[in-house]
């Protein structure tokens, strides 16, 4: 348990300022690390992905492809958080040296823009379990309610990040638990209300195995898989700072993201295709991915009730932890702002999005984003911490102490980096077009757009920065270094 000192200590290092954690004030534990993360992993955004893969590919497929294809990119790209919690930083100080202190600035902002419409599909889904909550008690609410149970949502979740970490680490811990044991009956049930046999042989409707349409779904579930959870780089780096020891701060992340959240979405998949069978309903039908509804038409009321208030409330403290997040990231790159405005920031966006109300028809348009900035960023980011700069970087040029503009390279922007991003974008849309549904490079496609985006990208940073006239304007900080 942590004392009212040490909370302090730490509230104020998220609301006043985001100078690197020492190593005696940082209080977080695995357990402390792994139950964040995983409540940022846990939100029923994947149900709907859970849904999507389903609806592409086989149940057996559907294992492979979600335990493995967010497993493995968890543990690589969850290594970058060792840097975090040995330096006491976000990770997004670190792409100063990257992209430039401007540059990071304008990458944090799309990541925003990305990102938060995730989160918005948190609030449509607070909104859903909050009025089948009343439609359980036999009340009708007029079709205005919907938003403003959505605006709620994000209200509760502003509320609690603005008490900082303290709060929203409270509510993660209690809340976590209890949404794993709401995943652990779906799947029971899931697999009891409907012949095993079933959901073990499920194809989706009009797929033929064997044939190349069944391979290209293939291929793109498990795109779509990794660009999911290469989503959840950008955060990486907020929580493992705390964490006592890197061990933790990395395994906090692998197993709390990695782990926790296939699960969630191998949940949803059950979820889908018994809810399939049993109703007629749609893949693309967002009821079929409600626990609630499942619990209560497969098993008993009771249970649907008790589902429906648990994961209706988790969307508050997914939207919580998030808004810390990258309330911090985005402290790292513009700070003069104050944490609250930050948070109230985004916060506003996400309040746009919910008025819009037409987010949940397309999740395949944010999967597309995700792999196209996030698998070049984590590239980049792996090759310069591991490769190049060794480990070690300036802190006096990344908090520019003493005015040292090391960082700020030509306008504040570091542009290998930044060519290196923008080219990563162009390798994916090379090989695939996913607007038109083109694949461009056959043979690059079967190892995924993702996946060739990625490794491309970290080819070429790499070699850019060997060579010499290159290095000696993005490797400048190496005369500095001191720790």
């Amino acid at each position: 348990m942590k004392s009212d000192n040490q909370l302090t200590a730490m509230e104020n290092e998220a609301l006043q300022g985001i100078v690197p954690v020492l190593k005696k004030e940082k209080t977080y534990k695995f357990s402390d690390a792994f139950f964040f993360l995983a409540s940022y992993g846990i939100a029923t955004w994947n149900y709907t992905q859970g849904a999507y893969i389903a609806s592409l590919v086989s149940f057996k497929q559907m294992l492979i492809t979600t335990i493995l294809g967010s497993l493995l990119v968890m543990l690589i790209f969850e290594l970058p958080a060792i840097m975090s919690t040995r330096y006491g930083i976000d990770i997004w100080i670190w792409f100063k040296a990257i992209l430039g202190h401007n540059g990071v600035k304008v990458v944090t902002i799309f990541v925003v823009l990305i990102n938060i419409p995730w989160h918005a599909i948190c609030c449509e889904i607070f909104a859903s379990s909050m009025e089948n909550l009343f439609g359980l008690a036999g009340v009708t609410l007029p079709k205005f309610c919907h938003l403003l149970f959505a605006l709620l949502c994000v209200a509760l979740g502003v509320w609690i990040a603005y008490r900082g970490i303290g709060a929203v680490s409270w509510v993660t811990k209690i809340m976590t638990p209890m949404l794993i044991a709401v995943g652990v009956i779906v799947i029971i049930v899931g697999f009891t209300a409907v012949p095993f046999k079933q959901i073990v042989d499920y194809v989706p409707a009009g797929v033929v195995p064997g044939t190349p349409e069944a391979q290209m779904g293939y291929i793109i579930a498990v795109d779509g898989m990794m660009a999911f959870s290469f989503t959840w780089f950008a955060g990486m780096g907020g929580i493992p700072r705390l964490t006592h020891t890197e061990k933790q701060g990395y395994w906090g992340g692998v197993l709390g993201q990695g782990l926790v959240g296939p699960f969630f979405v191998i949940v949803g998949a059950v979820m889908a295709i018994a809810m399939n069978i049993v109703t007629n309903a749609g893949l693309d039908d967002p009821t079929i991915v409600d626990p609630a509804i499942m619990l209560a038409k497969l098993a008993v009321p009771a249970l649907g009730l008790l589902s429906l208030m648990l994961v209706g409330f988790a969307n508050v403290g997914t939207n919580a932890s998030v808004s810390y997040i990258y309330g911090v990231m985005l402290k790292s790159t513009f700070h003069t702002a104050k944490y609250r405005t930050l948070v109230l920031l985004i916060n506003g966006y996400l309040v746009l999005l919910c008025i819009w109300g037409q987010i949940m028809d397309y999740i395949g348009t944010l999967l597309t984003l995700g792999s196209l900035l996030f698998a070049p960023l984590a590239a980049v980011f792996i090759v310069d911490v591991f490769l190049l700069r060794k480990q070690k970087i300036s802190l006096r040029a990344g908090f520019e102490v003493g005015g040292n503009k090391t960082y700020r390279s030509l306008g504040g922007f570091n542009l290998v980096g930044m060519f290196c991003l923008i080219a990563g974008v162009g390798i994916n849309l090379l090989v695939y077009n996913p607007l038109t549904g083109e694949v461009n490079i056959p043979f690059l496609f079967n190892f995924t757009p993702t996946m060739c985006a990625f490794v491309g990208t970290a080819i070429l940073y790499f070699v850019l920065n060997k060579i010499p006239a290159i290095a000696k304007h993005t490797m400048k900080d190496r005369s500095e270094i001191t720790v």
